[in-house]
């Protein structure tokens, strides 16, 4: 008669390794995406480049990565005439600097520096996981 073997639940040793994984991956995912965002980033002042950041929510399993700067959107999407998808306001329009220069505008051409930094990146994270993943076989 051949012997009985008790069965043995592993499934939340199995579920907290494959969470610390997922968060090892979304931290590293995420600085290999801020880093490539920072190279993209354009440069006046240098604000915008330098507050690029990124946050891992451990709740939602997600990365945030981003920037506080209000005018970051104007950067990657562009304004007015050069607004991506013709989303911009047409003819051009005055606007007056706190100095009290005036200027006159059909808008700025889209500098994309988030998104191309994702795309970029994109075989990158994805060997990034694989590796991790493949490392859990071998624990």
């Amino acid at each position: 008669m051949a012997k009985s073997t008790k069965f043995i639940d592993n499934s939340k040793a199995v579920k907290a390794a494959l969470k610390q994984q997922q968060l090892s991956w979304l931290e590293m995912a995420s600085i290999i995406i801020e880093g490539k965002a920072v190279a993209l980033c354009v440069v006046d002042t240098k604000y915008l480049r330098d507050s690029i950041d990124h946050q891992v929510s451990e709740k939602e399993m997600i990365a945030y990565i981003g920037t506080p700067a209000e005018y970051a959107v104007y950067i990657e999407f562009g304004t007015g005439e050069f607004a991506e998808n013709g989303n911009g306001r047409k003819g051009g329009w005055v606007y007056k600097t706190p100095s009290g220069q005036v200027f006159f505008t059909y808008g700025q051409r889209p500098k994309p520096f988030l998104r191309p930094a994702f795309k970029d990146s994109n075989d990158q994270i994805k060997k990034l996981l694989e590796d991790l993943l493949r490392e859990l076989n071998h624990k």
